[in-house]
């Protein structure tokens, strides 16, 4: 009988085709294990090519970003914060993502970060692989440069990623501002290069509504007096760096219920889109959201993609439509989504579901992204004296601000003292040979502590989990003590006893024999149920 192949003959006879369909749908977590199975598999993982498929099949999901801030006086490191597709948030902290950062763009699995250091980040959050790039000026006070200045994106007819700065002009100091030079890197090269706009463009409207990407363009807004929006759009291709103005849909805001809207420029579907948000003028809540979508970019064409009654919610900015869902704010401390049901509807505050409670958290700290998990590769781009790739840090060993580093010492105290306080009930019930349960594990080494592996949202629901159990044991632990005081107060009775039974015996030992009493008979007078033994 012929013996039967092993499993590792099997694998290695599949076609490699086979092998890649399989692949190509797992996520990232499995693939990057995957890959040390064998040299066919990490070959195959490392592809350029399969690294640009696995992304197609990829589904977008929210990036909600906190910037650093203080809060009730309380200071709070930048975090991200990811969902997935369940929608649900995630609980470990981003390891690349210093306390410092600020988040500029999201693109094809990367994110570009800002900080005051003299250079600028690029990081995979899935992978963990991050490079900095020097920055492109160097300003002789931060309060000249900002987060929104820069921005990044991905060409697929090049096949290159690049990162925009808005130069901004002399006149940076007044309000509002411009510019007429955008600086542009390109992953990979060894310089920055500067590209002369043909107008100069408002640098306001670029720090107020940000950048987007879409089909192989950066879009973003400017001012233009001549439009019913005073607003028009900038189209900067990546492929060849040229910059067209895309005029807006002409559009009547003269609803006297709202006051003059407020526009936001995002992405759906792949294509750039502009959404205008009316508040009431009576409250001063948002009302009414119109989302146009550029149909044809040639013929500057747009359609209306969606007219939606708010019902006193805000959007997200910049990214809120994530495929068939809205995502929103209450404007106090929760982001909800809702089903985008049609074109024209209200959103039912009945069928909303809570994503996040970012309290205390302030809402003008948060930013929205589209973000997919990938494996693009940093190290093909790097280039000595710009770039450079450190080692992979974890998150739980970055240096925190102090008040953040007390914060989560008092959730670990919150842990040590409920688990203590359980050993000591665990410990009285056995006293009393009384079965309790009661399941707080025991807190982990200092050194070790899973709590620096989450991300803050996960450290407060941890904290408020603590202090319910804390506040849970209080009823148990007065019973146990009440029974366990009992106990021992018939304890003591008991043995007092015992002792003055010993010190009687004694002293009649000492004595010597003594005659027996004589059963005294009750007396004529009462009856015998008057006498008690």
């Amino acid at each position: 009988m012929a013996m039967q192949p092993t499993k590792k003959k099997r694998v290695a006879s599949l076609p490699q085709d086979i092998i890649e369909l399989v692949l190509v749908r797992l996520p990232v977590s499995n693939l990057l294990r995957c890959r040390v199975v064998c040299k066919q598999w990490d070959g195959i993982i490392r592809d350029p090519q399969f690294t640009m498929a696995h992304l197609r099949h990829a589904q977008p999901r929210p990036l909600l970003f906190f910037q650093r801030g203080e809060t009730y006086g309380k200071s709070f490191p930048s975090e991200a914060v990811l969902f997935d597709e369940a929608w649900l948030p995630s609980t470990r902290g981003v390891p690349v993502i210093e306390p410092d950062d600020f988040m500029c763009a999201s693109c094809n699995g990367l994110v570009c970060l800002y900080s005051d250091k003299s250079t600028i980040k690029i990081a995979n959050l899935a992978t963990g692989e991050s490079m900095h790039l020097a920055k492109p000026v160097k300003y002789k006070h931060s309060m000249d440069d900002h987060s929104s200045f820069y921005s990044f994106g991905f060409s697929p007819a090049t096949n290159e990623y690049k990162v925009l700065h808005f130069l901004p002009g002399e006149e940076r100091h007044h309000v509002g501002g411009s510019f007429s030079v955008i600086q542009v890197y390109t992953l990979g090269d060894e310089k920055w290069r500067d590209v002369r706009t043909e107008q100069a463009l408002s640098l306001f409207c670029v720090k107020q509504t940000g950048v987007v990407n879409a089909d192989g363009a950066m879009y973003w807004l400017t001012k233009d007096e001549e439009s019913s929006w005073r607003r028009a759009v900038v189209s900067f291709d990546l492929r060849d760096e040229r910059q067209k103005l895309i005029r807006l849909p002409e559009v009547i805001f003269a609803d006297p219920a709202f006051g003059n809207p407020l526009y936001r420029i995002t992405e759906i579907d792949s294509k750039v889109s502009v959404a205008a948000v009316q508040a009431r003028r009576d409250s001063g809540l948002a009302g009414r959201l119109h989302v146009w979508t550029l149909d044809n970019k040639v013929k500057q064409s747009w359609i209306l993609k969606h007219s939606i009654e708010l019902s006193a919610l805000y959007i997200l900015r910049p990214h809120f439509i994530y495929g068939d869902k809205i995502a929103m704010h209450s404007g106090n401390d929760g982001i909800y989504c809702h089903e985008l049901t049609s074109q024209k509807f209200t959103i039912d505050v009945t069928k909303l579901a809570k994503l996040l409670d970012f309290s205390p958290r302030w809402i003008g700290h948060m930013q929205s992204y589209m973000y997919v998990k990938s494996l693009v590769r940093l190290d093909a781009y790097k280039k000595a004296g710009i770039v450079c790739t450190p080692r992979r840090k974890e998150g739980w060993r970055l240096k925190k601000w102090e008040a953040w580093e007390h914060e989560r010492s008092e959730v670990e105290e919150l842990w040590r003292a409920g688990h203590g306080i359980q050993q000591r009930m665990h410990e009285l019930a056995r006293m009393m040979g009384v079965a309790i349960s009661l399941n707080l594990p025991a807190p982990p080494d200092q050194q070790d502590s899973p709590l620096r592996r989450l991300n803050w949202v996960e450290q407060r629901r941890v904290a408020n989990m603590l202090k319910s159990h804390l506040e849970g044991l209080d009823a148990p632990w007065a019973v146990i003590a009440q029974a366990a005081d009992a106990a021992c107060g018939e304890k003591k009775k008991m043995t007092l006893a015992a002792d003055h039974a010993k010190q009687r015996k004694g002293e009649e030992s000492e004595a010597g024999p003594s005659r027996p009493k004589r059963k005294r008979k009750p007396s004529s007078r009462f009856d015998s149920s008057t006498w008690t033994t």
